[in-house]
């Protein structure tokens, strides 16, 4: 009788406990704003959903291509971020710039935590940081070279 009077008493404080332990959610335990490079996100699982180039479009009408953007993911990290590359060297600082957007509303661009800055004076891309992609959340990207833009689909 002792012991089942026991048994009962440590499950019911075990139940009573488990209420009071917070559990996190998914974002908490996300990479968000974090560098998919120094994080090792990008050298894990990681792959292209989608890559845009960017045109430009001449006088005469004629379309030049700038560069492309890019949506990465990382299937071990559960993360996506943007990239945006150039064909040649940027001519002056803030040239261009990468953005993701996820379906929640929260952004992330060159320039924001996680991200290693605008496409400056003499440079070829730059990277977002990191957003946390996993169901029920999708990503987009948008990158833009001297005003010329592009964006992928949601992934």
């Amino acid at each position: 009788m002792y012991r089942v009077s026991f048994a009962v008493m440590f499950a019911f404080a075990l139940v009573v406990s488990s209420l009071f332990v917070q559990t996190k959610r998914a974002d908490a335990l996300s990479y968000d704003g974090s560098n998919p490079y120094t994080t090792g996100c990008a050298y894990k699982s990681s792959f292209v959903y989608q890559t845009k180039s960017i045109y430009m479009t001449t006088a005469t009408g004629s379309k030049v291509i700038l560069g492309y953007l890019q949506l990465w993911g990382s299937a071990y990290c559960h993360t996506a971020w943007a990239e945006v590359h150039l064909y040649g060297a940027a001519p002056y600082n803030g040239y261009a710039n990468a953005m993701i957007h996820r379906s929640n509303g929260t952004e992330s661009n060159c320039w924001s935590s996680g991200g290693n800055g605008t496409v400056d004076e003499g440079q070829h891309s730059c990277h977002t940081g990191q957003l946390w992609d996993k169901d029920p959340y999708q990503s987009w990207s948008a990158g833009d070279i001297d005003n010329w833009g592009a964006y992928t689909d949601w992934f």
